[in-house]
């Protein structure tokens, strides 16, 4: 039950950082903010944790290589696709690719009632994306929205892994942040220039309190998997999807049809199914 309010606690932020990461002008300027407040934030938490050691060092490098790629892909997909199709789509297929890889390299077995139910979460995900498909760009904003997906799965399963194998789960979440902020620290300017720098000056604000929001969510998804199993967490983490639609309705001005009603209920029956 604890993890099933941490990572409902999760979905709802997470839909919320969304939704004001696709109103902002500069996307990856505000990316690059709220990766750098969170690190700045969670800094102080660093000398009152254990340092991290052995294989949880190697998660951490990988975390923050993983979630590089994912900020530009996940800017990327916003730049060229409705906020309503490409979260979903994003959201929908990382509980696949989650599954695949916390039975391949975590072991876990799901079985087929929670499998059943992560399959549905990504079913009308899924569908609710797809029914943007005559949209302007959708095909492209697809492309990124599916990659994104990857390595949505990817870094959940190497965070999931690395929250498990350190001694005390604090460390890890502390470093984690750490991590990702010197990541797109460092890539941010290389891709975009001074630029970036020069929107990130006028949008601090918005940033930090982005920060604020994104230590919340991913602290909470991070305990979550401390205490649960990745895969069914994951999809019910998805949820987030019903909470980011009901969002762009009312703040982005985004439709939506009887048919992507019922999708957002197929997504709320494979997330108690992913429960059982």
């Amino acid at each position: 039950m604890t993890a099933t309010v941490l990572i409902l606690l999760s979905a709802i932020v997470h839909a919320i950082v969304n939704i004001l990461t696709k109103r902002a002008e500069d996307k990856y300027a505000i990316r690059l903010l709220m990766g750098g407040f969170a690190a700045t934030l969670v800094f102080p938490a660093l000398f009152f944790v254990p340092l991290p050691q052995g294989d949880v060092i190697y998660f951490l490098i990988a975390s923050g290589m993983i979630h590089a790629v994912y900020e530009l892909l996940l800017v990327k997909a916003y730049e060229n696709g409705a906020f309503s199709a490409v979260y979903p789509i994003a959201r929908g297929t990382g509980p696949l690719f989650t599954a695949l890889g916390a039975a391949l390299f975590a072991s876990e077995d799901i079985g087929w009632i929670k499998g059943a139910g992560i399959l549905l979460v990504c079913a009308g995900v899924i569908a609710i994306g797809i029914s943007h498909r005559h949209a302007k760009g959708a095909h492209l904003g697809f492309a990124y929205a599916l990659a994104t997906g990857l390595t949505i799965g990817v870094y959940t399963v190497v965070d999931a892994s690395g929250v498990r194998a350190a001694e005390d789960p604090l460390t890890y979440i502390v470093w984690f942040w750490i991590a990702h902020g010197l990541s797109v620290l460092f890539t941010a300017p290389s891709l975009r220039g001074r630029a970036i720098l020069r929107e990130a000056r006028r949008e601090w604000r918005l940033g930090l309190l982005l920060g604020v929001l994104a230590i919340v969510s991913y602290c909470a998804a991070l305990m979550a998997f401390r205490l649960g199993a990745t895969a069914p967490l994951a999809a019910l983490r998805e949820t987030s999807v019903l909470f980011g639609t009901a969002l762009a309705v009312i703040f982005l001005g985004e439709t939506m049809t009887a048919r992507r009603w019922c999708a957002a209920a197929i997504i709320v029956a494979g997330a108690v199914l992913a429960q059982i």
